[in-house]
């Protein structure tokens, strides 16, 4: 049987993947959507049961044929799902990519099935989730260990320990804290990795102490327990100060997951150092070294839906050949409008590329992400930006001029 062929293939139908479809679809383009699980937007389905979906960054405004603003899972799943339909989206479910190669006008996609696919671009959007991390000790694997939670309301009366300091780790003892003793266990003395709030839900619940946390503290394993009355697992706990044995029930360890490296660089993608955690190299349309393969999403290093829906018009409008500017570039125009020596973004990031060391190993996207949430500041001559034994968790990096360091406490003078 002879290859399907089309002008698009995008593997993957989470937001960035299913925003990309969306937009084919909606300009007629010859476009074959695969995704190896039955439903859309498997990362999506996974999230646990009733989950607050937030549409972040707020400053970022949405670019779309899909509909998306913050709410429940469930409502942003059924949005999506009659969209779809609506749109016409080629869709193939089941349809896990086992190989992939070719160049730009030519690919060949090899599915689990056996089929064949043949495609002139290749969007690849098939995020991170398949690649959760484990937690790297003895016991990691034993059957009251799992890694993601589907459904809080399905325990009751268990005392469980989540392992993570992030927003899913974060989620899920709230909702799990309802009706079970949580005790969730923080490699850091803070949780600077959550959304404010979030953070302002957990440290809330500690202080009520509906929920439990152990600081500065990591798994060294996990063991069974078999005696009678004795709850199934115990997870020993190391700290600064001490080891410490937890019985528990179950451990839900939410650590985030790794880039699919493997299969990317079979695809011939190339990552710009060893580190597990690096993105591939992209230029600032999405494409990779491959021409006519475009990474999209959290494997480009973007895992905020709004983001990845962004990128997925986007890079459709690119290989049409059309000339759009990145959902951000309003925003990061506006924020460089206090230094009028830089007259445009792509100039401002080149610069700062130059000027700033410890922001210079970052790719565009990474470099565009980060200064959503930074502050572009111009003081005047004499102006005080910190002050000594002051508490901050600020950041501050010159990109042009200098800046005066005095010890001395008395009013700085210029």
């Amino acid at each position: 049987m002879p290859p399907s062929s089309y002008k698009i293939a995008i593997i993957g139908s989470g937001p960035g993947g299913l925003s990309a479809a969306g937009r084919a679809a909606e300009l007629g383009v010859s476009h074959v959507l695969l995704e190896a699980a039955p439903q859309l937007s498997n990362t999506v389905q996974r999230y646990q049961k009733g989950k607050f979906v937030m549409a972040e960054p707020e400053v970022l405004p949405l670019r779309s044929s899909l509909a998306f603003e913050a709410g429940t899972r469930e409502r942003t799943l059924s949005v999506w799902e009659d969209t779809a339909k609506r749109l016409g989206i080629n869709v193939r479910y089941n349809a896990e990519v086992k190989a992939l190669s070719g160049e730009h006008g030519n690919f060949a996609l090899t599915l689990q099935n056996g089929d064949r696919i043949q495609a002139q671009n290749v969007v690849l959007a098939i995020g991170l989730q398949g690649n959760l991390r484990k937690l790297g000790v003895p016991g990691e694997d034993l059957s009251f260990v799992q890694y993601q939670l589907d459904d809080p309301e399905d325990y009751a009366g268990e005392t469980i320990v989540i392992i993570g300091a992030g927003d899913s780790a974060i989620e899920n003892a709230l909702a799990l804290a309802l009706q079970n003793r949580v005790i969730i266990v923080n490699r850091r003395d803070e949780f600077n990795r959550a959304k404010e709030g979030n953070l302002k839900a957990v440290l809330r619940a500690i202080d009520a102490g509906s929920i439990q946390c152990m600081h500065q503290s990591a798994p060294l394993r996990v063991e069974s327990v078999e005696a009678p009355g004795s709850k199934p697992g115990v997870v020993v706990l190391k700290s600064p100060e001490s080891e410490a044995a937890v019985a528990c029930d179950r451990v839900i360890a939410r650590l985030g997951a790794a880039p699919p490296r493997r299969f990317v660089e079979s695809c011939g993608v190339t990552f710009p150092n060893k580190d597990p955690n690096a993105v591939p190299a992209l230029s600032d349309r999405y494409e990779s070294n491959v021409r006519g393969l475009y990474v999209i999403g959290a494997l480009a290093g973007y895992p905020l839906i709004k983001q990845a829906m962004n990128q997925g018009y986007e890079v459709i409008e690119y290989i049409e050949g059309r000339a759009v500017e990145p959902a951000d570039e309003p925003v990061l125009r506006e924020k460089f409008r206090v230094m009028p020596q830089l007259p445009n973004v792509s100039v401002a990031l080149a610069m700062i590329t130059r000027n700033i060391p410890v922001l210079s190993g970052l790719t565009t996207l990474q470099l565009r992400e980060f200064l959503l949430d930074s502050q572009v500041l111009a003081p005047k001559p004499g102006d005080i930006l910190f002050r000594h034994k002051d508490y901050s968790n600020t950041l501050f990096c010159i990109l042009h001029g200098a800046v005066v360091f005095n010890r001395n406490p008395t009013p700085f003078h210029e």
